[in-house]
């Protein structure tokens, strides 16, 4: 299951507008009437709140030790039924279920539960591995009875959870001589620290090889040293795909920080594309933040899935300082390790850099999009600008429907401006584009603009905007591709007017220029 509900330790900011006291008491209540909507909703949709609680097998021959969560091989279906229970200690369950000891071992890890529901997207991933690798062992450790507890309590017990992990896997290494180079942990929200305690069990050159952490729990976590939490130092390799670290209003339900040798944040790590606070509460009041909470934490395990069901689709990420510069388009280059791609297939590289890797998403599966720079040079500009506008493109393999954004200066003192946008389709070689300036720039200098009024003199660089030439960059690519007026000079661009342009190498062709009021 998933931290998706308000709990302690979460901070809210101050940019809902509220101050001091009041904005305290604000979120307890509202904390507390999302607490009682999601126990409501799990009473309707389970019956009851509660898990049936497996007791650690006990044998009066030979002492072994305490396992108190339990582990289920996935073989098909969506159901917990449907798997086959092995018991740590016990080799006959091997046999059972048909563990194969020459495969590579996979445990998928769920979080905090609030209702105690073993969710949906469990058995998809399952599915998934079990369709991508083909030979496979994948466990599911179902730590339900620990989970449903108070939020600080769970946290207390997924040290034990890790512990059983460790315990399991001790128990694999000395009966069935598995590889702890071959075990992967998926950890999920509060299950990646769970993870991450496992891992910190085993030291070189016994190493676990992998841990993913999917949006790891970031309340009690977030700040504390690396042994209290997931870190680089619990595996040979730890990927981390960050979905709900922050958000506009200072909710946190995911670990902010970088926690791994490699850490993506999809969309910023906020809010995902299809879980907008806003929509959601403007559609169904109250009621909608709890699953627009859920719909972006739980977005980390569908990325993962959507990597492995997609095998020709990968979503590719880049390494970058925040959000604000990879927003400009300023970091799309894959030189020296810059770029990974998010997911199963996700490239080892060991980087000191503490930077994230920065992706766009779509909304729905397949999750890949198409990155691109552009980057605009305009000409007899005094002061900075940010101008909205809006931009199609046209390749050999398609067009791209109209994508609004800002231009934003690229640096300071430059005359260049620069944005990152992102199409889902691949539109194959660039051919052309058309650009539509959707309103008169913002000009920085308020002054400039007062000035203007007094004299009467707006110049007419202030009312339309002056383009010498446009370069877009594919980040998937790599290709840059420079385009220019089809007439081969200074583009005017006024507002809500629209130009065509074409590669530089074929504005000779000199073709008719296609404008719109």
């Amino acid at each position: 299951m998933c931290i998706h509900h308000s709990v302690p330790g979460i901070v809210f900011g101050s940019e809902v507008g509220l101050t001091g006291a009041m904005m305290k008491v604000t979120m307890r209540v509202l904390s507390f009437l999302l607490l009682i909507h999601v126990v409501t909703e799990a009473v309707e949709i389970n019956g009851n709140t509660t898990a049936p609680v497996r007791e650690a097998p006990q044998t009066n021959q030979v002492k072994v030790p305490l396992v108190v969560s339990t582990f289920h091989m996935y073989l098909q279906g969506n159901e917990l039924e449907d798997t086959c229970n092995i018991i740590p200690f016990n080799l006959d369950t091997l046999q059972r279920c048909n563990y194969n000891t020459s495969s590579p071992l996979v445990i998928i890890i769920h979080g905090w539960s609030i209702n105690g529901l073993m969710e949906e997207w469990i058995f998809r991933m399952a599915s998934a591995l079990k369709s991508r690798l083909g030979h496979v062992n994948v466990l599911i450790n179902d730590w339900r009875p620990l989970a449903l507890q108070p939020y600080p309590v769970a946290v207390k017990n997924s040290r034990q959870v890790g512990l059983d992990v460790t315990r399991l896997l001790q128990w694999l290494e000395t009966t069935t001589q598995l590889s702890m180079n071959k075990v992967h942990l998926i950890g999920y929200s509060l299950g990646a620290h769970v993870a991450g305690f496992a891992g910190s069990n085993f030291k070189r050159p016994k190493k676990l090889g992998r841990i993913t952490g999917l949006d790891p729990a970031g309340p009690n976590f977030e700040g504390v040293p690396a042994f209290d939490r997931l870190s680089p130092d619990d595996a040979k390799f730890v990927d981390v795909v960050h979905t709900f670290s922050k958000s506009g209003i200072g909710l946190a339900v995911g670990i902010g920080q970088p926690v791994g040798h490699v850490d993506f944040y999809p969309n910023g790590g906020s809010f995902q594309p299809g879980c907008e606070m806003t929509e959601t509460v403007n559609k169904h009041g109250l009621q909608g933040l709890p699953q627009s909470i859920k719909c972006a934490h739980q977005r980390s395990a569908h990325l993962f899935t959507d990597s492995l069901l997609n095998m020709d689709q990968q979503m590719m990420a880049y390494r970058c300082r925040d959000i604000a510069a990879f927003n400009k388009g300023l970091c799309l280059d894959c030189k020296k390790n810059r770029c990974n791609t998010l997911g199963y297939g996700v490239k080892k590289v060991y980087s000191t850099s503490n930077k994230g890797l920065y992706l766009k998403t779509g909304s729905a599966t397949p999750f890949k999009v198409y990155h691109y720079q552009i980057k605009v040079v305009l000409t007899n500009l005094i002061e900075p600008v940010k101008a909205p506008v809006s931009i199609s493109i046209t390749g050999t393999q398609g067009e791209s429907p109209y994508l609004s954004f800002n231009l934003m200066q690229e640096f300071v003192e430059n005359t260049t401006y620069s944005s990152l946008f992102a199409v889902e389709q691949e539109l194959g070689e660039l051919q052309a584009l058309r650009l539509r300036w959707n309103g008169e720039p913002a000009l920085t200098s308020w002054w400039r603009q007062f000035s203007n009024i007094l004299s009467g003199t707006a110049s007419q660089q202030d009312t339309q905007l002056s383009v010498a030439k446009i370069r877009l960059k594919s980040g998937e690519t790599q290709k840059k591709t420079w385009f220019c007026s089809q007439a081969g000079d200074i583009t005017h661009l006024k507002p809500s007017e629209e130009h065509e342009f074409v590669r530089c190498q074929d504005a000779s062709k000199n073709r008719t220029t296609s404008s719109t009021s």
